[in-house]
């Protein structure tokens, strides 16, 4: 009686756990055993731009099909001769000499170790042995592979549950079946592991509620699907079709063609970083993709009928069919052709100016639409795991001393930094690895940066502006009335305030100057002299309206407010230095949305890089111009604007002049700090430029910063060449007639 009552207490609690705590589980399990269900995938919907100058629309994301070759590895009985077929038609000859390379580096690395144990002259034999294969070889290699691919006909490993309950997790362990484990929350099994499958199955059938037949089909681990390639060129499909549907031999029994969609950037690297990417499981990552990731999927239809003990479908059972609702379009305001040739100049500027980056935004000033975004590096979202592919190098022994750990506390760093350079901070990261042969091998990220690459710079990375702030400064003093364009004061030398000197860039000083002159000589004495004018307070307002240190709400995650202290914090140091763009930090958009501004005759418009959405049904919603608030007066903006003119034509900034037109700009030149110390010297400025032009009725304002250049520390000789090919540029895209004999 005491027996029997214990099994009853323990069926009892069994059907308490089954019939209440998983009754969900197990209802929502019967309901799909008993109904015919399928989903209905949903198209995600496109990302366009425009052509503003033809009108012509372009896709930078869409969507394709493209087919999967896949096999049945225990329907296919001629392996050899499969294989030997198919191989050369899939081949990919620069894939297998990456593979080819791989191999190489691991034999000379197990040769190199060698040297430990043998003779030098003996390991240096066997180092010349390694080379590369032909491509003979190489096919034949390949061939092999897929020869072994099709001889996978039980798995190594299954997953029977992803999610276990503990209890029963801990009921399964207690049965110590060979082949069996529970790695955390998961049930795998093994099935070349399993001995006797029928007791296995057995004894697991009634905790996971599978059939005792089922189960022992699934643990006898058949393996009836292998992924021989993917990404199928669709010539190459229709080859391997019709060998499929000319097999009278049946001896392609077992291959066959699966359609896959994929996300689809026809342009490749353009607008990379706007746009980000889909991973491989559909989800957004980054730009425009993470952001809007929720309309650009759309909804997943359902087909659901209800099906007999056989499994068939029921007519005359009720149905539900839910349609699938393709994601919605967006058309950015990115103009193509601009787009195109900012990112060309932009790329070809970057390596010769040695810098670590480059990055150029292009606004309308009149309406605050975005009408180029471009960073480099970039990367092809095509490929965007290829942000993670490293490559090995060679450190000297004094180097791997200076290497420095990122992560300080770790034991046993796996990463570090280099610097290449401790005057100019210049650093790259290195990964340490250690190999089975237990040589230790050290790599960088072959695009320098690894998925740091993924950032839209322009709006998440912030910087100190320099000397291109001093037109909002000058701009807010005029405004203020606190100065007027010849308005002078006296520039006899540095200004000493709290413990620290201010000097000019050059260390020039030219006596009484007017404030036209700050600007064209881009003084930091002169500009000093305005900041105090307009004082703690008031400054620090202007700042404000000028849309610093807030988010100006472009509709793209990741975007910082910008960095600057409330004003009763300043020293008195701090007022002038913020003159000059130091201590405060922007970020590129921020930068040129406040230039904008100033183009637009003191109205500080809303940003924006969506232009419109288009629902499935077609309906399209616009986004329309809207101005967040006027910051200066129109006579004044003009008069900024004028200045800047001067700047261009008589000043530091003459390397930004266009042929036939007059451009309004301001150079900049940012330092960087080490340990709370200012470093000197090529490799350690942010360079910059802000223009707009034409002077009548701004078309376009441009922003360009460079990171770091080693040809020269300074914005006029980086920066401002740069801005006049584009200026060039746009003067004929838009057909903009001369100015200026």
């Amino acid at each position: 009686m005491i027996g029997s009552g214990c099994i009853a207490i323990l069926i009892t609690a069994q059907l308490i756990f089954l019939q209440i705590v998983r009754y969900d589980y197990y209802s929502a399990l019967a309901q799909k055993e008993h109904s015919g269900y399928t989903e209905l995938p949903a198209r995600r919907g496109e990302i366009l731009t425009k052509d503003y100058h033809s009108g012509e629309s372009y896709k930078l994301a869409t969507n394709i099909t493209l087919d999967l070759l896949y096999a049945d590895p225990t329907l296919v009985k001629h392996k050899k001769e499969v294989s030997s077929a198919i191989a050369p038609l899939i081949f990919d000859i620069e894939e297998e000499k990456k593979r080819d390379q791989k191999r190489m580096e691991q034999e000379w690395a197990a040769a190199t170790a060698a040297m430990i144990t043998k003779e030098a002259t003996k390991t240096e034999e066997t180092r010349n042995q390694i080379k590369a294969k032909t491509d003979e070889e190489l096919l034949q290699s390949f061939s092999d592979r897929l020869e072994e691919l099709l001889s996978q006909e039980i798995k190594d490993t299954i997953l029977l549950d992803n999610n276990l309950q503990p209890e029963i997790a801990k009921l399964i362990q207690g049965l110590n079946i060979t082949g069996i484990q529970v790695e955390n929350k998961k049930l795998i099994g093994y099935p070349k592991e399993i001995g006797d499958k029928e007791k296995a199955a057995e004894a697991l059938s009634s905790i996971l509620n599978i059939s005792k037949k089922e189960l022992a089909r699934i643990l006898s681990g058949k393996n009836r699907y292998v992924v021989l390639k993917r990404k199928l060129d669709p010539e190459i499909s229709g080859k391997i079709q019709d060998l499929i549907e000319n097999d009278v031999n049946g001896l392609y029994k077992g291959i066959g063609l699966q359609e896959n969609y994929y996300r689809f950037y026809p342009e490749n690297t353009l607008s990379s970083q706007t746009l980000g990417f889909v991973d491989q499981n559909g989800n957004g990552q980054y730009g425009v993709e993470g952001t809007f990731d929720t309309i650009l999927r759309g909804k997943e239809g359902i087909f659901s009928s209800k099906k007999d003990a056989d499994g068939q479908q029921i007519t005359v059972g009720e149905s539900i069919i839910r349609p699938a609702v393709d994601g919605n379009n967006i058309i950015l305001t990115i103009d193509r052709s601009i787009q195109l040739e900012v990112e060309r100049k932009l790329e070809q500027a970057v390596k010769n100016y040695k810098a670590d980056s480059g990055h150029i935004i292009i606004m309308d000033p009149k309406t605050g639409r975005i009408i180029a975004m471009a960073s480099y590096p970039n990367f092809n979202p095509n490929e965007f795991s290829t942000a993670f592919e490293k490559k090995e190098v060679e450190l000297s022994e004094d180097e791997i001393k200076n290497l420095i750990p990122i992560d300080a506390n770790e034991n046993d760093p796996t990463q570090f930094w280099l610097y290449l350079n401790t005057q100019t901070n210049q650093r790259v990261q290195i990964f340490k690895e250690k190999k089975e042969n237990g040589v230790v091998a050290y790599s960088i990220y072959k695009n320098r940066v690894g998925p740091k690459v993924y950032r839209n710079s322009l709006i998440s990375d912030l910087y100190e502006p320099g000397s291109v702030f001093k037109v909002i400064t000058m701009a807010s003093a005029i405004n203020a009335g606190e100065v007027k364009p010849n308005t002078t004061y006296n520039e006899d030398g540095p200004i000493k305030v709290d413990e620290y000197e201010i000097h000019n860039s050059t260390d020039q000083y030219r006596g009484r100057q007017t404030m036209t002159q700050v600007l064209e000589n881009s003084s930091n004495i002169g500009i000093s002299f305005v900041a105090k004018k307009l004082g703690r307070n008031l400054f620090y307002n202007y700042i404000k309206n000028f849309g610093f240190g807030e988010r100006t709400d472009i509709e793209l995650d990741g975007e910082e407010p910008g960095e600057i202290e409330f004003f009763t914090q300043w020293a008195d140091s701090e007022l002038l230095t913020h003159g000059f763009g130091q201590g405060i930090l922007v970020t590129p958009l921020q930068m040129v949305s406040a230039l904008s501004a100033i183009a637009n005759e003191g109205l500080l418009m809303q940003s924006y890089v969506v232009d419109s959405i288009q629902d499935e049904s077609g309906k399209i919603t616009g986004k329309e111009p809207k101005i967040i608030r006027r910051v200066l007066t129109k006579e004044n903006a003009n008069t900024v604007a004028s200045m800047m003119v001067n700047a261009v034509e008589n000043g530091v900034a003459r390397r930004a002049q266009v042929k036939g037109h007059y451009v309004a700009g301001k150079t900049g030149t940012s330092q960087t700090y080490k340990h709370g110390k200012a470093l000197k010297g090529a490799g350690t400025t942010i360079a910059s430029f802000g223009g707009f032009a034409p002077i009548e009725d701004p078309q376009f304002v441009v922003l360009i910063k460079f990171d770091h250049p080693l040809s020269s520390p300074w914005g006029d000789s980086t920066a401002a060449p740069l801005f006049s090919e584009i200026a060039e540029y746009l003067f004929n895209y838009y057909n903009i007639p001369p100015d200026k004999k």
